[in-house]
């Protein structure tokens, strides 16, 4: 009896000093998502006035067969006009 005592007593030490030197070890899985970063979206940089803006908020255009993304449809605009006057 005073063996299963002394082996419970042991493992209960093991275990506290194992959550006190490596806690994201002693969190399973929970601990690593917050050392890893989730990139929300891409940055992408506006043809004609170079804002960079979030690749989501920007408005398509498709040219010679390549999407580009504009930071509003007045930048759309005036990047079509001068692509025309070329």
């Amino acid at each position: 009896m005073r063996l299963l005592i002394f082996i419970g007593l042991v493992y209960l030490c093991y275990r506290a000093l194992k959550s006190r030197l490596f806690p994201a070890a002693s969190m399973g899985n929970k601990g690593f998502r917050y050392n890893v970063r989730n990139i929300d979206d891409v940055m992408v940089k506006d043809p004609y006035c170079g804002v960079y803006f979030p690749k989501r908020d920007g408005i398509p255009l498709n040219v010679d067969g390549k999407n580009l993304y504009f930071c509003s449809n007045e930048c759309r605009d005036k990047f079509i006009a001068s692509q025309k006057k070329k």
